[in-house]
């Protein structure tokens, strides 16, 4: 049953005299009383008044939003990738409180009743005030700005898109020199024009250098020692130093076996694995000046069995299984090694020689690497390894050395820690007291656990928060290791805190 037409048709058959709707046809309200007020014309095309009308903002080129001019976006950058279409006046947002005022939620009349502010966009990029309120002038602005910034920040996507390809040129270009034996240490060229070995000293530097060979050498050892190092001592053994072992001959015989290996096999066959080799510390420097000898060659001496899966010479890829050969020495030697085509043995194949067809031999269980041609080996790394106090790392001092307390005992006294008032927390080398005379040698006092201006401690005291390593934090008092107060006596004056403080 019907009951009538509707306010907006009963209003529209009788409003050819009053004041167009902003939004025609379209108006969603309800109120009768509005549609006494306001014509709402059928045609979206016909202007709503000749006088006073705005040109339509030109923005069809992007694709339309699906809210058109009532967007509620408040995004700049919106507007440059969406257009707005609208073909009617829009009357400013003055706050006149009528009828024809549309707010689409309580939030937005207090934006509307709040904002003062000349410039519809604010300083991080996003309108004070939403679309529909704009004027076309006011439109016409921000899609100007709109684009002007998304312009800009394209700008700045390009230069950051840029500065990466940068990046990863060098990353190539380093990987590269690596691969090719170019990134060189400082005198590393003129090392392989001698017929003697070099030796490249190699600490752990706490600042990263980019494209620093010597750390790039020293962190490619120190990562593959403690990546597959197991067992207790993965918690208790730490890296004083590394050696990068530079003999001509031996360089130029693995590189030409790898040449060698990837027209043979391919290059996927050609790159080298790290290997450790564990043995006795008087055969460490004879093996870097003249390159390891396989079973079979001239001058090979054989040290412990016919080998297990073959007769070569074995590397592990574990530091953990190669220490057990080295007889309680504190070196290891990690070593290129070019293992080309494997062959996984099933069983103990004592003495055998190379497998047909292969280049390397495995073990079963993988951890055993067998090669059998010595100039696929290149004994590139001598590994300097201690027992550290429950694990707690050092870094080396200025001048590349670690020292101990045999190392600064009979130091002559001095005034290096005068005015200070140092304290320790934790399990040190020898005992505190041996320390405390030690600092007062230097012209230190010693800290109580109330008052204290330096607190030496180890890594494991400030993770766990131990009483004295939380007073220190909470008033910024420098902690530092062992390893500090025996450098400052060595160089026999103070040293910045920023390179070895532990908090």
């Amino acid at each position: 049953m019907a009951d009538g037409p509707s306010p907006a048709k009963k209003a529209k058959t009788d409003s050819s005299d009053l004041p167009e709707c902003p939004y025609g046809a379209r108006c969603y309200r309800k109120n009768p009383q509005h549609f006494k007020e306001f014509s709402h014309s059928k045609d979206k095309d016909e202007p709503a008044s000749t006088s006073g009308a705005k040109p339509n903002i030109d923005d069809s080129s992007l694709p339309p939003c699906k809210y058109g001019d009532k967007c509620y976006r408040k995004n700049l950058l919106h507007y440059a990738e969406f257009s707005h279409p609208t073909s009617h006046p829009i009357k400013a947002a003055s706050g006149s409180g009528d009828d024809t005022d549309v707010y689409d939620s309580e939030e937005e009349k207090d934006e509307k009743k709040g904002s003062e502010s000349k410039d519809i966009i604010s300083k991080d990029l996003s309108l004070v005030k939403r679309f529909s309120q704009l004027t076309p002038e006011e439109r016409k602005e921000l899609i100007k700005r709109a684009f002007e910034e998304k312009q800009k920040l394209q700008q700045e996507l390009d230069g950051a898109k840029k500065m990466v390809e940068k990046k990863d040129k060098e990353l190539n270009h380093m990987q590269k020199q690596l691969n090719s034996g170019l990134l060189l240490m400082e005198g590393e060229e003129e090392a392989m024009k001698k017929n003697t070995t070099t030796y490249f000293e190699l600490v752990a530097e706490r600042s990263y250098k980019e494209g620093s060979a010597s750390q790039f050498h020293f962190r490619l050892a120190e990562s593959q020692f403690y990546r597959l190092l197991s067992g207790p001592a993965s918690a208790m053994t730490r890296i004083v130093r590394v050696e990068y072992v530079v003999t001509p001959h031996v360089v130029k015989k693995f590189r030409q076996a790898q040449a060698e290996l990837k027209k043979k096999r391919g290059e996927q066959f050609s790159y080298p694995v790290l290997g450790f080799h564990g043995t006795l510390e008087k055969n460490i420097q004879p093996i870097c000046e003249n390159g390891f000898r396989a079973p079979g060659e001239q001058k090979f001496k054989q040290r412990t069995d016919n080998g297990w899966y073959g007769a070569g010479v074995y590397f592990s890829e574990y530091p953990s299984y190669s220490m057990g050969y080295v007889h309680g020495a504190s070196k290891l030697m990690l070593c290129q090694v070019l293992p080309g085509k494997i062959y996984k043995c099933k069983k103990i194949i004592a003495g055998a020689s190379l497998q047909e067809g292969f280049d390397s031999h495995t073990s079963p269980c993988g951890k055993e690497l067998v090669i059998f041609d010595s100039a696929s080996i290149w004994p590139c790394y001598v590994i300097y390894f201690t027992k550290a106090a429950h694990g707690d790392f050092q870094y080396a001092s200025p001048s590349g050395k670690v020292y101990g307390y045999k190392d600064v005992v009979n130091c002559p006294r001095s005034k290096v820690f005068s005015g200070m008032m140092i304290t320790f927390s934790g399990k040190m080398d020898v005992s505190q007291d041996l320390l405390l005379d030690l600092i007062v040698k230097h012209g230190g006092d010693a800290g109580t656990a109330a008052y204290f201006s330096i607190l030496v401690s180890t890594e494991q005291e400030v993770a766990s928060k131990k009483k004295k390593c939380a007073t220190a934090e909470s008033k910024k008092i420098p902690i530092v290791p062992l390893a500090y107060i025996y450098n400052c006596i060595m160089a026999g004056k103070q040293l910045s805190f920023e390179d070895m403080r532990l908090s």
